[in-house]
């Protein structure tokens, strides 16, 4: 076990320490992409090619946010056709060759397009320990593998609400009427009370669990601390009960197919879980509602307050617990004029 273990952590060491590199014929390293060789191309233009693109040198804009490159602000909303693989919303490609943390910035990045799965494959294939660093740490789909890369702007990043959103955009959608509906909104209403309030205890009691698990209590305290100051992002919501409150579930996936319905079913047979929000009614009547669960953490100048909440079957008893998750927003994106 001991010899074992040790092989493979040396391996991963190896395959981390990596950046995905496209080989010729032969196993032979290819040479690093000039601009001179290596046309310009959107990210779009490359993710229609699939893995015709595998190889290729070329050069392409985007902006540069941690492991990815996108094509735009709207990009990361776009949905998956291919399950975790970014690529195919066909405005993002995985990043090499650029440090992931980094400050967002609009690239002009030169290099070879590679995919996950190919490096995966010549790893297996040279008897190596197939764990990858970097974006195909996480996810599917091509990268680029930058052999220079150059920062010509700043991108800038912007939230975008639901009633500007493009068709086809996020990942949330207003839940239809119905029991679960109901009950979400049932049980977010003590949750609205504290924050309105500002009751510290309440909020402690409300929000001590996560994951299953108690919070720790410097987090815990932070968090309340957060919600409750003077200056809490929640100070936008009226204190007269006039808020308006939506429901959000998550839509169906592109890639989604009978066994995921079926999945989905069976676990909505013994939990609920959605999205709750509240906000004042001008910005509800703005329809300035997120379209995306990555959009639900809460900020100042943020016109509304959000709680993903879970009820369901987790303890040894079988006795239903609720959970409510409410986290502050942690990126640097702006709210829309």
């Amino acid at each position: 076990m001991t010899i074992r273990l040790a092989a493979v952590l040396l391996g991963l060491a190896a395959s981390l320490a990596a950046v995905p590199a496209a080989a010729e014929e032969g196993g032979k390293a290819a040479p690093a992409c000039s601009v001179a060789d290596s046309p310009t191309m959107t990210i779009g233009e490359i993710a229609a090619l699939g893995d015709a693109a595998i190889g290729r040198c070329v050069t392409v804009e985007g902006w540069a946010l941690g492991f990815f490159l996108q094509a735009d602000n709207a990009a990361r909303y776009r949905q998956e056709r291919v399950y975790n693989d970014h690529t195919s919303t066909g405005a993002v490609l995985g990043l090499y060759g650029r440090d992931r943390g980094g400050p967002p910035a609009i690239v002009r990045a030169t290099g070879r397009i590679d995919s996950c799965k190919a490096v995966y494959n010549r790893i297996v294939a040279a008897g190596e320990i197939p764990f990858l660093g970097g974006f195909c740490h996480y996810y599917y789909g091509l990268v680029i593998d930058a052999t220079t890369v150059t920062e010509t702007g700043k991108p800038d990043i912007v939230r975008i609400p639901a009633g500007t959103a493009g068709a086809g955009l996020g990942n949330l959608s207003p839940m239809a009427e119905g029991e679960a509906r109901a009950t979400l909104r049932a049980t977010f209403a003590p949750l609205l009370d504290a924050l309105v309030k500002r009751d510290g205890a309440a909020l402690r009691q409300l929000l001590r669990i996560e994951g299953g698990v108690p919070m720790s209590e410097e987090r815990l305290a932070g968090r309340v601390a957060a919600l409750t100051a003077t200056d809490s992002p929640v100070a936008t919501l009226p204190a007269d009960g006039s808020a308006v409150v939506e429901v959000f579930g998550w839509r169906e996936p592109l890639w989604a197919d009978d066994k995921t319905r079926a999945g989905r079913a069976a676990e909505m047979a013994t939990t609920t879980s959605g999205i709750v929000c509240a906000a004042p009614k001008r910005a509800a009547d703005a329809r300035l509602w997120p379209i995306d669960d990555a959009d639900v953490g809460f900020a100042r100048g943020r016109p509304y307050v959000c709680a993903h909440i879970f009820i369901g079957a987790l303890s040894e008893g079988g006795e239903r617990i609720t959970q409510y998750l409410i986290y502050p927003e942690e990126r640097a994106i702006r709210e829309p004029a």
